[in-house]
């Protein structure tokens, strides 16, 4: 019926699951392929609507539609027989398939359809269909209520294992084990009784086995009573002679003879197997009675009774039925054996078609898997492209920018720009910001956009550019005086009274040292990818990222075995801490975090010993934990952000200076390269066999793969097959930092091509490490000879300082003070250099509008044009035959000369305008009130270096006074707006020197003291006083001097403009006038020559044109006539030259001879003189 079945599904259906009878249970679960076959039959209009899933969900929906359709068929499906098919149980889906089959057929007999069936269908079928549906719908779990029981089971096996590992698991063990112990003895005794009753069987077969051989009769043999009959016939026939009887007794005699011997040895023969028959006869005997013995003494001692010998009875026969299932189980094991071969050959034969197939689906991966290294390459190289061309459309944008700006501001300023100008853009366009504004930010925004936070950005850009050059007096802030420039001044006694409040508040911190690590002979990590050969060519202290974890995971394990659970986790050891903390890690999802994993390498470098080397094997992956391991190892931050321009830049320039960066924590870094084919090549080896670069891991060292487990081995091959593609495209995402890092940087990048063979790469890599070894070594014996040098050379003597006890109260109050004043003194200076940029701009800006008003009145149209419209409509209005007439002409000439006169009013007018519109411009008050505006700019620059020096006198007072007085010194400070004269020529007596009290002459040494030491307070205080006085004095001067550029510029670039104004306005004057004159000359043409006037005459502007479009110029005068002379070029005489050396020459040589030095001389003085 399988058969049927199949042959019905796979060669007529043709479903799109070829079945066997033995995955009928497997394959109809779900309901599917019962829906394809009603649909085949055009039964299941909706089969578009089943789902090839195995959930729960998928077999409600399958079995919801597919019921119907079987109870039209009048195929018998009920609940119970929907649950069977789902949940796979033996035969229901045959058997369901069986009824199926035959429905179907008669179906196809009778050729009714689907509607037509379901209209001959009785009422209550319907009604029972969807009854089974609704209830089918109750009985099959949801897919939701399966997860929630799979929920349960898992809480309640971890409760019944937390319960297990309680007290009561240890009562439960104590009873097993009694329990065990009880079972034990019962089978001892049970096989004494077994080998008791296996020896009361082997006796009763010795009994049995004894055989009784009776004696032989004695009879003759039947062979000499034929011979002697035959004798005694033959004796009777035919008597014998002499001889014959004599020949025949010797035959008689010997055939007795040989009978006697071959009886002899018969019996012989029979003796002897008589006494071994008797021998073992007597043996069989003598068991048979020493078992009777055994049985008559069994049965004295026991007194066996008759129940006793029927149980006897009966175990012999359970006995002979053992003996009997022995030989049967014998036989059916020789069965098994026979199958188990047939089956083991079978297996060998799928294993090897399995085999194959894998090795065709394993070739068909790696094609996949280079193909999606392809196409991850291109979308790499795409990617790549797009960052390069967004970069360089960046800085093409930019560029154009610069040159569209420059372009602006060369017709804004006259091809005149800004050299500071030109800074500022040149400084955006470093910073990548634009030179357009793309949002406004006058009042400061609140919530800021985007565009608003780039313009804030490019301010906080120019502000610390201007800040920085008026500090450091650099640019247009430079100091000019006599031709040299001066350097800022510096108050080195102000220094030492602020580094001294801030030491007293906050204590120098000493820095911290290096952590503790003994000396070693390298310091090294090696880099690659996955399978390039980075585990195989190591050959010192390596320490894999993946060991050193696993380590630490084991000792935490040991530690939490052995210590008890009331001692604290304080106790554990350091590397049972780490453990603990990746096993939190690991149990929540995560990967070990960046800074646990550098924690427990640098633990693993501390026990190191030393003079010895170690190498990092594939650590660290990316830029982050680069930074980790650097700080850790040097305790430095490798990436120290720039630092902050100090508030004090102006005074403070004697601070010291930044150390130098610390060597790097790595004395070399060996990266492997690979190409990514070779990488792919060697992942797709690693199936058959452990090829010669094969790297489980890229953090797992070589004794980890030697101690690894054959199936977790496999597992991982596999995982890393798969994960191959993403470890390149990580590689290729976090290198590129990594070698900017430890190539650019810190210089200790060596790259080594890896796609070689194994010793060549080994000899390649050591002779790296060896070189680099050699290479510190050196440099540590040249740094302990330059460290010995600088112990030796002694220590300068710098100035020393008034240093007495100050009040706690003093610093407390002044520091904070002093920073107060230094970050306003910041702010201000920076929003007045904001505010100069601004007015800058705006004068820029105006300059340029009213050169392009001013010129764009000048083009403003008029009525000339009107006036001479009509004049020559006029003209050609004339009669042609009065136009030779003498009076004609005369009349025409005098209209035009009126023509003229009316135009040069027009003129003159236009030019009264245009200068009152000048006058206008020069008078409208703008130029005052912007250099008003300047000058106050300066003014609060001014002011703001006044308060500061006010400030610092305050300071300097309070800092000193403090040190003669012990209570803290009350404040009488009064800020107020000084004038300028006044700030720069009397500052130095206004100060108020501290009140020292006069001490009285006494010859006590400690007042003696004290008195020198007040002295000394009060020069110090008089020389900062006076240092500070010539700052502010030479920042003020510094002030004015700039101002005074600023406003002398300002008023040549107005009376440049307003002098362009002018040259415009005479230029246009004249213009307008020859146009008219070249006019008037044209039309006296004509009337001379008594035509028309053709051609439309048109006054554009300042220009004469004919028709529109034809300009009259007037004619160019003659080129200038050459000069006739010669002109001398390079070193050749002209003709005139030649001749009045010749002149010469006869004059002192008429004879044709001269000295040669007369001649050189004469030469040589001419020559001079052309």
């Amino acid at each position: 019926m399988s058969d049927i079945i199949c042959q019905w599904l796979n060669v007529e259906l043709r479903l799109s699951k070829v079945t066997e009878p033995y995955s009928f249970t497997r394959d109809f679960a779900n309901g599917y392929l019962i829906g394809e076959i009603l649909h085949r039959y055009e039964l299941q209009d909706d089969f578009h609507l089943f789902s090839k899933q195995s959930t729960a969900n998928a077999k409600l929906n399958n079995f919801t539609r597919i019921e119907p359709t079987l109870q039209l068929l009048g195929v018998p499906f009920d609940l119970a027989m929907a649950k069977a098919v789902m949940q796979g149980r033996q035969g229901a889906a045959t058997h369901l398939l069986y009824q199926l089959y035959i429905q179907l057929q008669k179906k196809k007999k009778s050729g009714l359809t689907a509607t037509a069936m379901e209209v001959m269908q009785p009422a209550a079928t319907s009604h029972f269909r969807l009854f089974v549906s609704q209830r089918l719908k109750t009985v099959v779990k949801r897919e939701t209520d399966l997860k929630m029981q799979k929920i349960a089971k898992h809480f309640h096996k971890r409760g019944q294992a937390m319960y297990n590992r309680s007290v009561m698991a240890e009562l439960l063990k104590e009873e097993d084990r009694l329990k065990r112990q009880e079972e034990r003895r019962l089978r001892d005794i049970e096989k004494h009784r077994q080998a008791r009753r296996k020896q009361h069987e082997i006796m009763i077969q010795i009994q049995s086995a004894i055989v009784q051989i009776p004696k032989p009769p004695h009879a003759r043999t039947s062979r000499a009573s034929d011979k002697q009959l035959q004798f005694r016939k033959k004796q009777e026939v035919e008597p014998m002679s002499t001889v014959d009887k004599e020949q025949w007794n010797k035959e008689y005699i010997e055939s007795i003879r040989q009978r006697l011997e071959e009886d002899s040895a018969a019996r012989e023969q029979r003796e002897m197997r008589r006494r071994r028959a008797l021998m073992e006869q007597l043996q069989a005997h003598e068991a048979q009675q020493e078992v009777l013995r055994e049985e008559q003494m069994v049965s004295r001692l026991m007194r066996q009774t008759q129940q006793e010998k029927r149980i006897t009875v009966q175990l012999m026969q359970i006995k002979q039925q053992k003996e009997v299932l022995r030989q049967n189980r014998i036989f059916q094991e020789r069965q098994y054996q026979e199958r188990r071969l047939r089956d083991f050959q079978e297996a060998l034969d799928r294993e090897a078609v399995l085999a194959q197939q894998e090795r065709l689906e394993r070739s068909e991966e790696i094609r996949m898997e280079r193909e999606l290294h392809k196409q991850l390459v291109a979308e790499r190289a795409q990617a790549r492209y797009r960052k390069h061309f967004e970069i360089c459309r960046g800085i093409l944008e930019q560029i154009v920018d610069l040159a569209t700006k420059a372009g602006e501001y060369r017709l804004l300023t006259a091809n005149l720009i800004p050299v500071k100008l030109m800074q500022e853009w040149m400084e955006l366009f470093f910073n990548g910001k634009p030179l357009y504004e793309v949002a406004s930010v006058d009042p400061a925004p609140a919530d800021p956009t985007p565009e608003q936070i780039i313009e804030l950005e490019k301010l906080h850009i120019l502000n610390n550019q201007d800040y920085n050059e008026y500090v450091a007096m650099k640019g247009e802030w430079v100091w000019h005086e006599e031709g040299e420039s001066q350097a800022p001044p510096v108050n080195d006694i102000l220094d030492h009274v602020l580094s001294r409040l801030q030491s007293l508040i906050v204590p120098l911190s000493v820095s911290t040292p290096p952590p503790l690590f003994p000396r070693f002979t390298i310091r090294a990590c090696m880099l690659g990818k996955s399978y390039s050969g980075k585990t195989t060519s190591l050959g010192l202290y390596v320490l894999s990222a993946n060991s050193l974890i696993q380590d630490a995971l084991l000792a935490y394990q040991q530690d939490k075995q052995a210590v008890s659970e009331s001692q604290k986790e304080s106790q554990w050891s350091l590397r049972a801490q780490r453990g603990a903390a990746v096993e939190q890690a690991l149990r929540t999802g995560k990967a070990v975090p960046d800074q646990l994993l550098v924690d427990i390498i640098v633990d693993a470098i501390r026990n190191i010993p030393a003079d010895s080397g170690w190498i990092l094997d594939g650590f660290p992956v990316d830029f982050t934990q680069a930074q980790m391991l650097e700080k850790a190892l040097n305790r430095t931050e490798s990436d120290q952000a720039e630092t902050k321009t100090h508030s004090n830049s102006a005074t403070d320039k004697n601070s010291p200076k930044d150390p130098p960066p610390p060597s790097p924590a790595l004395d070399l870094v060996v990266l492997l390269d690979i190409s990514d084919e070779q990488v792919l090549e060697r992942a797709a080896h690693q199936a058959g066999e452990l090829p010669l670069y094969y790297a489980p891991d890229e953090k797992m060292s070589m004794t980890h793969v030697d101690t690894h487990d054959p199936a977790s081995s496999s597992g991982e091959k596999s995982l890393g097959r798969k994960q191959i593609q993403h470890r390149i495209s990580g590689f290729h995402e976090t290198w590129p930092k990594l070698e900017k890092w430890f190539g650019d940087q810190q210089n200790i990048l060596v790259k080594i091509m890896a796609d070689v063979d194994e010793d060549t790469l080994f000899s390649n890599v050591k002779i790296v490490l060896m070189d680099t070894m050699d290479s510190v070594e050196k440099g540590r014996f040249t740094y302990a000879c330059s460290a010995k040098s600088k112990s030796a050379t002694p220590k300068s003597a710098g100035r020393r300082y008034v240093e007495e006890p100050l009040p706690k109260e003093i610093p407390v109050y002044l520091v904070p003070y002093w920073e107060n004043v230094c970050n306003s003194y910041v702010t201000n200076v920076k929003t007045v250099m904001q505010n100069l940029r601004s007015e800058r701009e705006l004068i820029i800006h105006h300059l340029y509008n009213i050169r392009e008003n001013f010129r764009q009145y000048l083009q403003k149209t008029d009525l000339k044009q009107e006036f001479v419209s009509a004049w020559q409509r006029d003209y050609n209005s004339v009669p042609d035959n009065i136009r030779e007439d003498e009076e004609t002409k005369g009349e025409l000439h005098q209209r035009l000369d009126d023509l003229r006169e009316r135009l040069w009013d027009i003129c003159d007018k236009r030019k009264e305008e245009a200068e009152q519109e000048r006058a206008g411009v020069i008078d409208d008050g703008w130029l005052d009130d912007h250099t008003a505006v300047l000058i106050n700019h300066y003014s609060a620059l001014m002011q703001i270096e006044v308060g500061r020096f006010q400030d610092s006198l305050c300071l300097l007072r309070d800092y000193y006074t403090a040190m003669c007085k012990t209570a803290f010194p009350e404040s009488t400070r009064g800020f107020t707006r000084v004038p300028l004269i006044d700030i720069t020529a009397d500052d130095h007596v206004e100060l108020e020197e501290p009140k020292i009290p006069q001490p009285v002459v006494e010859k006590n040494p400690e007042e003696v003291k004290r008195k020198a030491e007040r002295k000394r307070i009060k020069q110090e205080f008089t020389a900062a006083l006076k240092r500070e006085e010539h700052a502010v004095k030479l920042r003020l001067e510094l002030i004015k001097a700039h101002a005074l550029r600023t406003v002398s510029s300002l008023q040549q670039k107005a009376e440049q403009a307003y002098r362009n104004m002018e040259e415009w306005l005479g230029t246009r004057f004249l213009s307008e006038m020859n146009s008219i004159d070249q006019l008037t000359e044209l039309v006296r043409q004509h009337i001379e020559n008594g035509v028309q006037i053709h051609h439309e005459l048109v006054l554009q502007s300042a220009d004469f044109c004919v028709d529109g479009d034809t300009l009259v110029v007037a004619s160019p005068s003659p080129a200038p006539r050459r000069s006739p002379l010669e002109q001398s070029r390079n070193s050749t005489l002209t003709v005139q030259q030649l001749h009045i050396l010749c002149t010469q020459l006869r004059k002192t040589a008429p004879a044709g001879q001269n000295h040669h030095y007369l001649f050189t001389l004469m030469l040589f003085q001419n020559c001079n003189v052309w």
